[in-house]
């Protein structure tokens, strides 16, 4: 489940290849029952801007566009980086979740604090997990090129983050290519635009360590049990992400926890929807307004931040922007 959550509010080895050749174009949402589909349907429609990647917010003569990403590389990208370039090139300020260079710093976390990522005493994951679960761990680890014995080693919520690498894209992020914040970054910084980020990398990471690890262990678990086709789930987030379905790519996460008959599967989602989207947008919400304020800007967040009463166009909205369509 946390490809899901991560591709929406998280990555062939040439240049120009995409994620949708390397993981296919099904669309699983395309081959719902009627009543799945109309379930879908009731749990999008409460939600404002619940389609739509690309905005445009105006107040005082100011304009921030806002931007829905997405993580991982795809060539489909380009012609909405070159949508953004120019508002960018001319911007005071990208605002995105996380700099590289804050990203780069959780690679000394690691040392510093290995417990932090790995289980360094007790039981490991063989274990945890028992060995039907195990068995699957060890094949998804070995479709991302991770040795089981390393893999065992992980904390649970560390595997489960590992294990939302989509495997048909892992060649495009070992060859170097960017997703869609990573390339305005880049834009940023060629133009010397300031750069801000909304989100500490290590307190966002926490969000998932510091749950009980029996509640990590479920996480995983559901993760191994509604993720068995992972390129088949990575397309359908892709293609809702493309065709501008940005909740029903969010909420299709749910129907799959629901098909599965997984226990308290639903109020686990609840859980994470309330972290890593709700909660995370009313922190955003009063440092956005303090950042933008009296700029021109662009703001670049997971495409799951855009939609409903908590979500970052409602925010501006609630700060005095009108916002419309970015054309």
């Amino acid at each position: 489940m946390l490809r899901f959550l991560r591709l929406l509010a998280v990555a062939t080895l040439t240049p120009i290849a995409a994620v949708a050749q390397s993981c296919g174009t099904t669309d699983l949402i395309a081959e719902l029952g009627a009543d799945d589909r109309a379930r879908l349907d009731a749990l999008v429609a409460p939600h404002v801007y619940s389609t739509g990647n690309l905005w445009r917010a105006e107040k005082d003569g100011t304009a921030v566009i806002v931007a829905g990403t997405l993580h991982i590389p795809d060539a489909r990208l380009a012609p909405m980086v070159e949508a953004i370039r120019p508002h960018l090139e001319s911007s005071d300020l990208l605002i995105i979740e996380a700099t590289s260079k804050d990203e780069a710093a959780l690679a000394g976390l690691a040392a510093a604090k290995p417990d932090f990522f790995f289980i360094t005493e007790g039981p490991t994951l063989i274990d945890l997990l028992g060995p039907e679960d195990w068995s699957r761990t060890e094949e998804r680890l070995a479709a991302l090129g991770v040795p089981g014995f390393l893999g065992a080693k992980f904390q649970p919520w560390y595997m489960n983050l590992t294990l939302a690498i989509p495997p048909c894209a892992m060649a495009l992020i070992q060859s170097g290519e960017k997703g869609f914040d990573r390339q305005l970054e880049d834009i940023a910084l060629a133009n010397g635009v300031a750069l801000a980020s909304l989100d500490d990398a290590e307190a966002v990471l926490a969000l998932f360590a510091d749950e009980p690890i029996e509640d990590q262990l479920d996480g995983l678990r559901i993760t191994l049990n509604t993720q068995e086709n992972a390129d088949a789930n990575t397309s359908t987030l892709v293609e809702a992400y493309f065709d501008g379905r940005t909740r029903e790519g969010w909420e299709f996460a749910r129907i799959q926890i629901e098909a599965a008959g997984i226990e308290n599967g639903a109020e686990m989602f609840d859980e994470i929807n309330q972290t890593l989207l709700v909660g995370r947008n009313q922190k955003w919400e009063p440092v956005i307004a303090g950042l933008v304020t009296g700029k021109n800007a662009v703001l670049a967040v997971g495409a799951a931040h855009l939609s409903g009463e908590s979500g970052v166009l409602r925010a501006l909205e609630r700060a005095g922007y009108v916002v419309r369509g970015l054309k």
